[in-house]
């Protein structure tokens, strides 16, 4: 079931906020819901039951419609092998699915990962993680949700830690999932039309516990960080060959001090959005002065590595900025994927050093499963 926070202040949403040109208003179409980017899409027959045979894409698969909590998932998102791994590394080592998940009559969209390689390999070790199993541990995932204006991650976790982002609203909703109401904010949830995007500056805290527990409670932040969000809807060609509607997210690790750029930030994270599967790709880029703070290698170098292991195709290049006064210039050098920021007389090149590609589409097996993420998944991003 929806869950309605009450809108906030537009100060407290934002610090800035900038949309690109766009045209007059219009009725807005169910697929211009960012909720549709977010889920992904099965196919049914006439009478809305799901077809396990089908995945969106096939030429067979005439109706479609977002997944619902509690249905089994008959295909999965993987990510893609380098060429010559190893047969247990076929399907990739990696698979994802993007789907509502109840708990306690409250609906949230969970994309969850689940490491696992190809157990009928003959050289797969038998105590290898297993797709389609809950690996405690070993695996994580992110809780989404969306209302009137954004939507937004609420939190992640990993085999590291469980980590939300605290948010100005924690003051009205300190002691239920409100109070991470626009942590990491995905896009708005109308979606500009193709070819067109914004940007904005949200207020947030990251907050993560240790050796895997929840963090203790510590309140509501006094202060924040500022991260540079910004947008673009747009057609991209994913590794699979296909192109799609997509919605591409840009966040940055801060942003300048007017909230019209990135500013100084050195890294930004980029996610993909489909219509027909959720979360379908993520990219990590560096700037130029960026070192990794543990393997001390440069971004350049951490690019090169990533293009050699040829496992996402290139990334989206910008036919236009949706911020006024940033130009976004592709400038690789055929051996990484990089590109050029400048604003305001500064100019820094950026490279992609991680990415990961979930457009690797396979079916399961069995038809599909329920999956057992939820039992993997804290009650505070469920919390009323």
């Amino acid at each position: 079931m929806p869950i309605r926070f009450p809108l906030l202040p537009a100060a407290a949403l934002a610090l800035a906020a900038g949309l690109a040109t766009a045209p007059p208003a219009r009725a807005q179409a169910q697929s211009d819901r960012l909720e549709d980017f977010m889920i992904m899409d099965v196919c049914v027959d006439q009478h809305d039951r799901i077809d396990p045979a089908l995945v969106p894409g096939d030429r067979d698969c005439t109706r479609r419609r977002n997944i619902r909590a509690g249905e089994a998932v008959p295909y999965h998102l993987h990510n893609y092998p380098s060429p010559g791994a190893p047969c247990p590394q076929r399907l990739g080592t990696v698979s994802k699915d993007n789907i509502p998940i109840e708990k306690h009559g409250v609906t949230r969209i969970v994309s969850f990962y689940d490491r696992g390689v190809d157990h009928s390999c003959p050289d797969a070790k038998p105590d290898a993680p297993s797709f389609g199993k809950l690996d405690t541990g070993r695996e994580g995932g992110s809780v989404q949700w969306i209302d009137e204006k954004w939507g937004y991650i609420m939190g992640s976790w990993s085999p590291v830690a469980l980590s939300y982002w605290l948010t100005p609203s924690c003051a009205g909703a300190p002691d239920t999932s409100g109070r991470f109401r626009y942590g990491w904010v995905i896009g708005p949830a109308t979606l500009p039309p193709e070819g067109q995007g914004g940007f904005s500056v949200f207020q947030s805290k990251l907050i993560t516990g240790k050796d895997g527990a929840e963090p203790e409670a510590a309140g509501c932040p006094k202060r924040f960080a500022k991260p540079f969000t910004m947008w673009m809807r747009d057609r991209f060609g994913y590794k699979d060959g296909k192109s799609l509607d997509s919605l591409i997210s840009l966040r940055f690790s801060s942003s300048a001090k007017d909230g019209q750029g990135p500013g100084p930030a050195t890294q930004v994270e980029i996610t993909y959005w489909t219509r027909e599967f959720g979360l379908t790709r993520w990219e990590k880029w560096g700037r130029d002065d960026w070192v990794h703070p543990r393997s001390k290698m440069a971004a350049a170098t951490l690019g090169k590595t990533l293009f050699q292991r040829d496992t996402c195709s290139p990334p989206y290049s910008f036919r236009s900025s949706p911020v006024p006064g940033l130009t976004i210039e592709d400038s690789g050098s055929g051996d990484d994927y990089s590109r050029t920021l400048t604003q305001g007389g500064e100019s820094h090149a950026w490279h992609m050093s991680l990415c990961n590609d979930y457009s690797n589409v396979i079916k399961d097996a069995n038809g599909g499963m329920v999956p057992p993420w939820g039992e993997a998944l804290s009650d505070v991003f469920w919390a009323e």
